[in-house]
């Protein structure tokens, strides 16, 4: 690993270190948001030649060098996306060069999700159900403890 060349580019660097810590469906919406259609389209480039650059023996899927249109971006994404499954699915992970970003400005967060948030937002309504009937249940324990001692 120590031996692997160091290329730049912030996408590739991103998705690298992200890949298995990352759904796939968050992974995808981060690069969306984030990056150009033209630096997904050169990070796919970079990735292709690094791959054949490697004289794997295994077959990759076919992705076209060039996409154009509308949704262009989701489909360079999904283009990135495929090879790495398929590169991991192989074990080939580990033969990549080392990617590296210029500046880590140029790498998105990941942040919460309206998704997440979601998971947060009814978890919490649970905990205030639960402290609404603590609260009711104190009440009238506390109730009944003043009329008790009021009549001794």
């Amino acid at each position: 690993m120590a031996d692997a060349p160091l290329v730049l580019n912030d996408v590739l660097c991103f998705m690298v270190n992200k890949y298995v810590k990352t759904h796939v469906r968050q992974l995808k919406n981060v690069l969306v948001d984030f990056y150009t259609a033209e630096l997904l389209s050169e990070a796919k480039e970079c990735l292709l030649r690094d791959i054949e650059a490697l004289n794997l023996t295994i077959k990759l899927p076919h992705v076209p060098r060039r996409r154009d249109g509308e949704g262009r971006i989701t489909r360079e994404v999904d283009d990135l996306i495929s090879n790495f499954n398929h590169l991991d699915e192989q074990k080939c992970m580990s033969s990549l060069p080392t990617y590296v970003s210029a500046n880590p400005d140029n790498m998105p967060s990941i942040r919460l999700f309206a998704g997440d948030m979601n998971v947060i937002m009814i978890t919490m309504e649970k905990l205030e159900k639960r402290v609404e009937q603590y609260g009711s249940s104190l009440s009238a324990i506390s109730h009944d403890v003043t009329t008790t001692e009021a009549v001794t």
